[in-house]
């Protein structure tokens, strides 16, 4: 399976993105073989994402990276381009499973035609590698965060440059 990510969106009469501080989380595929996505910030420069991969007969073991080089992306050209890309080819057929998935739980903010309100670069592994996104001009009850996540093979169906996993706000 692999990381392909989106994070956050506001509803569009919303006041302006708050921020990153706050968890965030995902769950991607069916028990047994699941990726589960915590991104916990405690302000817009240090965060902590925490990947748990579960498989049939593999330890479930969290992977734990600490992000203190979080910066607010000043130019939103490639994720702009890869939501663009999503929005126009979100009724794709054949998918692999995991974009299939990432493109069911995104298709209720997709179908609004949302655009970027703010990104933040999360500098893991490296600058412009994974994004955490809010969404201007979503659904009311649409994801606060989408995960954007670089696709290891540019172009593929659904999604280019990055893929993107909505997450959700833990309480």
């Amino acid at each position: 399976m692999s990381l392909p990510c989106t994070l956050a969106s506001l509803p569009a009469q919303s006041a302006p993105a708050a921020g990153l501080a706050g968890d965030f989380t995902a769950s991607i595929g069916q028990a047994g073989n699941q990726l589960q996505l915590q991104l916990a910030c405690r302000d817009d420069s240090h965060c902590m994402l925490t990947t748990v991969f579960s498989a049939p007969g593999a330890p479930a073991q969290p992977y734990r990276q600490q992000l203190d080089q979080v910066r607010l992306l000043q130019d939103s050209g490639e994720a702009t381009a890869a939501l663009q890309f999503a929005i126009r080819h979100q009724d794709d057929s054949a998918l692999p499973p995991d974009l299939a998935e990432a493109m069911a739980r995104l298709k209720p903010a997709l179908a609004a035609k949302p655009a970027i309100r703010q990104c933040w670069d999360l500098n893991a592994p490296q600058a412009g590698y994974m994004l955490a996104c809010s969404l201007s001009g979503i659904p009311a009850g649409a994801a606060p965060l989408y995960l954007f996540g670089s696709l290891q093979a540019d172009g593929q169906q659904g999604f280019q440059r990055y893929v993107i996993y909505p997450l959700s706000r833990q309480q």
